[in-house]
């Protein structure tokens, strides 16, 4: 869900920007920081596993607004809460999942809502990763 809000307003109660991981290999949206969930109800949920069989806790579950371009506020919903990971994963599984549309063409990610508005555009780094920045409300 998308809610409106001034841009004056949400110039004063925005944070630092947060690097966001596309992944397309991620079952969930994954989070190390909890600074930046709005809502986040603590729990022990279990474990999130790897590639390489390694596994760390799920300490939360939670919902992340961020500032979209256009001065909406976008929420992340249902973001686990991993205090041990090193960075930030958004699934583009799940993003399809919830609706959204996922176009990769000629090194750049396009990625829009259920309106078709465009919510980012990110291009691919040399390391072949899609690092999106994030202003978190």
């Amino acid at each position: 869900m998308i809610s409106r809000r001034s841009g004056a307003e949400l110039s004063s109660s925005c944070s630092n920007n947060s690097v966001w991981y596309l992944d397309t290999g991620a079952s969930n949206d994954i989070c190390e920081d909890e600074n930046l969930f709005k809502e986040l109800t603590k729990v022990d949920a279990g474990h999130v596993s790897f590639g390489d069989a390694s596994k760390v806790a799920v300490k939360g579950r939670g919902t992340i607004w961020y500032l979209q371009k256009n001065n909406r506020v976008g929420q992340i919903r249902d973001v686990y809460y991993v205090p041990d990971l090193k960075s930030n994963i958004l699934s583009m599984g799940q993003l399809m999942e919830k609706g959204y549309l996922v176009l990769m063409k000629d090194r750049v990610l396009y990625l829009k809502d259920k309106l078709d508005q465009l919510i980012a555009r990110v291009e691919m780094k040399k390391n072949k990763m899609y690092k999106l920045d994030l202003k978190i409300v």
